[in-house]
């Protein structure tokens, strides 16, 4: 392992930790609010999927009971069968609030986190205007991301699947080993993906989608292994907070607790990353003055020579 990278990771999660620190007010306004809204959100999603399911099944246990010829069985497959769009629209309005909330929350946090790193204060108004102006450019990115990792979740499948049709222990182990090696590759992978986002907030050129993909890459030179580090620790948390669920009583609990965890530890995230990507700026503006000093140099070095020569 390159020690320098592992340094470098240990720094970016020092530097994140205290970023937290920095603009607490707004910090701790915009985690409150995501974790209000991800509870309500689910609170809200648990309590109307329960309610069109027992609709859904009281209506159904009559079936059996109506005789087929009769109208009244024809009246209660069509109530199931008028029930089943008002159910996918509340689900497609739910997933599309999921969706929203989590963008904003995404993009606040990532302004706040740039703007602390560089030591400046940001006002709610300033990070309302900046929050209207890169959403759009962070739903198409977030959509290109989203695209990549559906892409990847059904490769690693197909090279799985041959595997779990065997009912043979070693094929079955084979096809773990398959899965923690692709769930591995992709902690890797993902990285670019992750601080392409975070282009999109930041960077004053308004990149998004592809170009934000291929920015977000040249960024990451040098710090492939520190953002993979950064993956690592943040899956191992999201795992502590889903056994930590687990050991709760009641779904309900258990799901606000997974919920509530892994915003935090997204949000957590996003952070690192947008300390990543500020470094990461950093080290190509201190390479490009050097190239720039080097040149200067060879013409101040050049220069007597050609003096003397004429001479």
């Amino acid at each position: 392992m390159d020690f320098r990278q592992f340094f470098n990771f240990l720094v970016i999660l020092k530097e994140s930790i205290k970023l937290l620190a920095k603009n607490l007010k707004l910090t701790l306004f915009i985690t409150t609010l995501s974790l209000l809204s991800s509870s309500i959100f689910f609170i809200l999603f648990d309590f109307s999927s329960l309610s069109l399911a027992r609709d859904m099944l009281a209506k159904e246990s009559l079936i059996p009971i109506s005789s087929s010829n009769s109208a009244e069985f024809t009246n209660h497959l069509s109530r199931i069968e008028n029930n089943f769009p008002h159910r996918l629209a509340v689900y497609v309005v739910f997933v599309l609030s999921y969706i929203i909330i989590t963008l904003t929350s995404t993009v606040a946090i990532i302004i706040v986190s740039s703007e602390s790193y560089n030591s400046k204060s940001i006002s709610l108004t300033e990070l309302s205007s900046r929050i209207a102006k890169s959403w759009t450019r962070t739903l198409v990115t977030g959509f290109y991301t989203t695209v990549f990792v559906i892409g990847y979740v059904f490769f690693a499948i197909s090279l799985a699947s041959p595997f779990l049709v065997s009912s043979s222990m070693s094929m079955l182990g084979a096809a773990v080993l398959l899965w923690a090696g692709a769930y591995g590759f992709y902690l890797y992978l993902c990285s670019v993906w992750i601080l392409s986002l975070v282009v999109t907030v930041v960077d004053e050129d308004r990149s998004c989608g592809v170009e934000a993909l291929g920015r977000s890459a040249v960024v990451m030179k040098g710090q492939r292994l520190s953002a993979f580090l950064v993956n690592v620790v943040c899956s191992v948390i999201t795992l502590g907070v889903y056994f930590g669920s687990r050991m709760t009583r009641g779904d309900k609990v258990c799901g606000l607790v997974l919920v509530n965890g892994s915003c935090l530890v997204k949000i957590f995230t996003f952070v690192a990353y947008t300390v990543l990507y500020c470094r990461g700026e950093g080290s190509r503006d201190q390479e490009i003055e050097l190239n720039w000093s080097d040149v200067e140099y060879a013409k101040l070095g050049v220069s007597p020579l050609v003096n003397n020569n004429v001479v």
